[in-house]
């Protein structure tokens, strides 16, 4: 079958009647709810619970649509939106506008004599003014359509106290006399949006309706948060705590007899996820085909933003915004075969990574943009970052927690203890960190140049207000105007090796490599830049593989074969080598260390800041960028004469 391509996915509940499919895996839950109503006594009330999102009113909506649709169907069904009503309104309105509306829907569904219905309405009107000031400006219908007030003056009856009570009884008859003169026998009313409300509001609303919610023959679904529950009852009994709990929950147990969790956590959302992403064109359908690839991106899915459905469907739309503005950005460069699209199954999941984080975690994010490379996050970005210092007891405690045992993860604890929401989600953030780690190694590629040449493209979708805008920029266009500048200068700079000093790639879209090795990979440097404080930032990489992570730590393979000092000369003068070249910046070579198929490597990370494009294309910009890579080729020659040491000496000792 074809697939329907959009650019965006909507967040409409889905329509059964149609033959639209669960995507979620929620059918046997639906299928169990609706048999339990169409079973039980009444009156009862349900309460759908569930977060922002969670797929509250697309239940209700397919609840409605199989109970009360058709001609089998057993139930009439009244659909009240309750935020409507709320909208432009004071409490004391909302309240008796929701409770005037349900008298006029039952009303109508109930054939009930128009006298009848405006005397119901009169004594509502009255019980208003008993209950607190009700201006009363309009009448007739417009209750129904969520517009003003909805009674005049003259239809209140002199004599008698109105109450909801006698509302109660009179509804009663109503719809007892409709149950049995029609073939369906019972009213199932739907009440959504209570979450939405001001939270005091929706419980005074809640306990206006628990006289009504005692209604013979009738169903009552509500869709609401527990939470919003416990904030709109804090006026009443303070804030939850241990030893009032059993308050708050009482007065839920009092008015709703059956809770429904919504099954968030049992979504089952490989297959929406595969199909969404299709559907966007965010991937192609052979990338649809591989299993393990839609396993990570449910798995990153499931760290972040969750199974919330509004958040997922928000999560893709961001996707595909992001997608059709860097294709529209690229258009320009298709003659020179450049682009900014991301095409390989690394680059696509690490930016559906990135928005997801940028969704679930704007600190995180934000400090991405700052710092790509989070692996060398140090105790220098966390005095950046205003983070507070751990303990000596809180950092032995991380030590020993494998999530949290390295610099940079307990970095990343320290930055989710500011925020009471991080704080609860860091363990999530650990391990998709780690899981981002782990995939782009796997892939023989750099994390700051991964994620520093992806991170840009998700900017535009930020809502987090930065202190300075990234640079605009084609960052391919850039990286291949610079290494085009930069061969000439290095083939003078370096006479040796001029006939060997030559691009790698004609293509270049996240970063330029520049070799230095004519057959082989031994000797080359890779460029990339990313957006830095307003500024944009280059940065020099190289790996040099030392040897074996069998003979041990780095620093014991070093000291069994007696090349320890040897190492320490060519490390204080790596570390040194920038002081001479004003405007670098290096992180010591022992934090440029890592482990790769099993064998160690070290890996020189340079970087350069200029505040525009143009500052690249200056000569005396680009003389500095040469000697300093010239300097370090220098370098990678000795970590060469090092690693041939240290195999010499393993061989010879058939280590």
């Amino acid at each position: 079958m074809a697939i329907n391509l959009r650019s965006s996915i909507t967040d409409i509940p889905r329509n059964v009647l149609e033959g639209e499919r669960d995507q979620f895996g929620i059918q046997p839950f639906e299928d169990g709810l609706i048999n339990f109503i169409e079973n039980t006594n009444t009156p009862i009330t349900i309460a759908l619970q569930g977060e922002w999102g969670s797929g509250k009113t697309s239940l209700m909506n397919s609840l409605q649509q199989i109970l009360s649709v058709g001609d089998n169907s057993k139930f009439h069904s009244i659909w009240l939106n309750t935020w409507e009503y709320a909208l432009m309104n004071d409490a004391h309105t909302t309240l008796i506008n929701i409770l005037g509306c349900l008298i006029q829907e039952t009303a109508k569904v109930a054939d009930i004599d128009e006298s009848k219905t405006q005397k119901m309405l009169g004594k509502l009107a009255k019980f208003s003014k008993a209950a607190g000031s009700f201006a009363i400006k309009t009448a007739g219908n417009k209750l129904a359509d969520g517009v003003g007030d909805f009674v005049s003056e003259q239809i209140i009856p002199s004599e008698g106290k109105s109450t909801v009570s006698e509302i109660r009884n009179e509804l009663q008859k109503a719809i007892s006399d409709c149950c049995s003169n029609t073939e369906k026998s019972n009213f199932i009313f739907f009440i959504d949006d209570l979450d939405r409300i001001d939270p005091p509001v929706a419980v005074e609303l809640l306990e206006l309706l628990k006289n009504i919610f005692t209604l013979k023959n009738c169903v009552f679904v509500l869709a609401i948060d527990y939470d919003v529950v416990i904030k709109g009852l804090e006026p009443k009994f303070g804030k939850l705590t241990d030893y009032n709990e059993r308050e708050f929950r009482s007065f839920f147990d009092k008015i709703i007899q059956v809770p429904f969790s919504m099954p968030v956590n049992n979504y089952k959302i490989d297959d929406f996820l595969k199909e969404s992403l299709l559907n966007i064109n965010y991937i192609t359908t052979e990338q649809g085909k591989k299993t393990e690839l839609i396993v990570n991106f449910t798995d990153i899915a499931n760290l972040t933003v969750g199974s919330n459905p509004r958040a997922l469907k928000r999560m893709l739309n961001s996707l595909s915004l992001i997608g059709c503005i860097n294709a529209a950005k690229s258009k320009k460069m298709k003659e020179e075969n450049e682009d900014d699209q991301l095409h390989s199954d690394l680059e696509i999941l690490i930016n559906f990574a990135l928005v997801s984080i940028q969704i679930s975690y704007p600190p995180v994010y934000r400090l991405l943009t700052m710092y790509p490379n989070f692996l060398q996050w140090n105790e220098s970005v966390a005095l950046q970052m205003n983070l507070k210092a751990l303990d000596e007891q809180s950092r032995e405690k991380l030590a020993k927690n494998p999530e949290f045992d390295e610099v940079w993860e307990q970095v990343l604890f320290r930055l989710c203890e500011n925020d009471p929401y991080l704080k609860k989600k860091a363990l999530n953030i650990s391990r998709l960190l780690n899981t981002i780690k782990e995939t782009v190694i796997e892939h023989g590629e750099s994390v700051e140049d991964i994620i520093g040449g992806i991170i840009s493209l998700s900017s535009v979708t930020n809502l987090e207000a930065f202190d300075k805008t990234p640079q605009e920029y084609h960052r391919g266009e850039l990286l291949k105007s610079i290494r085009r500048r930069l061969i000439p200068e290095l083939q003078k700079e370096l006479p040796e090796i001029s006939n060997k000093i030559k691009p790698q790639g004609a293509r270049v879209q996240t970063n330029a490599y520049i070799k230095f090795t004519e057959k082989d990979w031994g000797h080359w440097v890779k460029l990339f830049t990313h957006p830095h404080e307003g500024k944009i930032r280059l940065i020099i990489i190289s790996t040099k593989w030392m040897c074996s992570v069998k003979y041990g730590s780095f620093e014991e393979a070093l000291k069994k074969s007696g090349l320890w000092e040897h190492y320490e000369i060519l490390e204080r003068d790596y570390n040194n080598f920038t002081t001479k070249h004003s405007g670098f910046e290096q992180l010591p070579l022992n934090e440029q260390m890592s482990k790769y198929e099993n064998c160690h490597q070290l890996n020189p990370h340079l970087y350069y800041v200029l505040p525009n494009i143009d500052a690249f294309k200056e000569e005396d910009n680009i003389k500095k960028i040469c000697g300093v890579i010239a300097e370090l080729y220098g370098f990678l020659l000795r970590m060469s004469e090092l690693k041939k040491s240290l195999d010499n000496y393993f061989m010879n000792n058939k280590i």
